[in-house]
């Protein structure tokens, strides 16, 4: 039996507060595609501690050309919100991570070493929607090489592995975890990528679930 199904029936995600961390979000404003402004990332973050989180990791994507966050920026726009959210959410308490995305600029993240979380160092990472990057195996690899604990976001929301399960346990064999997104189960991205969460959450495939929540469209529909 999954950790997920130990914490509640597959069939019920109405009361979302057994969760208690958020390990997936982009809260932090004007920093990728995530909230805008910094109020916008306070009232959302009032809905998570209204929906009974008491710990929210950001996530702020980190990708090559597109998002070039590195620990330089991350880690000041970072203890900004969090400064912002202890006066008026003084109970709910952030942390920081990255979401980095596995391409061509990912051995350079490496070398200047990766924001991670927890005791066990989680890092959480992602792949293209279209096709994994050629090194990503190669990545995973070092990621575990240098101690961190790589957490693989959302991978129901890989077409291309929909229907290799065998993938998930040569991942899990070498030590790498998965995430499942809260809005996946809502069939927020549509019935197949539903379909594929909840046959991921049958497994042991599923470390934990994340929200990913990016603006008020997603908090509406977790």
């Amino acid at each position: 039996m999954s950790l997920i199904n130990k914490i509640f029936p597959l069939k019920s995600f109405s009361d979302l507060s057994v969760l208690k961390t958020d390990v997936h979000s982009h809260f932090i404003p004007n920093i990728d595609d995530g909230c805008r402004t910094l109020d916008e990332s306070i009232a959302l973050l009032k809905k998570m501690d209204k929906i009974g989180f008491q710990n929210i990791v950001c996530t702020p994507h980190v990708q090559h050309e597109i998002y070039q966050n590195s620990k330089e920026n991350i880690l000041p726009a970072f203890e900004s919100l969090k400064a912002a959210t202890k006066r008026h959410l003084p109970n709910l308490n952030l942390h920081i991570g990255a979401e980095y995305m596995l391409d061509d600029g990912f051995s350079d993240q490496l070398k200047d070493g990766l924001i991670s979380f927890g005791k066990k160092n989680f890092v959480l990472v992602e792949l293209s929607f279209f096709t994994p990057h050629p090194k990503y195996l190669f990545y995973l690899q070092e990621i575990l090489n240098k101690g961190y604990t790589p957490i693989l976001a959302h991978p129901e929301r890989y077409g291309y592995w929909h229907d290799n399960n065998d993938i998930f346990i040569d991942l899990q064999n070498a030590g790498v975890l998965f995430q499942i997104n809260i809005p996946s189960l809502c069939g927020f991205y549509g019935n197949v990528i539903k379909k594929r969460a909840f046959e991921l959450m049958k497994t042991d495939f599923t470390f934990c679930l994340g929200s990913d929540v990016h603006n008020n469209f997603y908090m509406e529909n977790i």
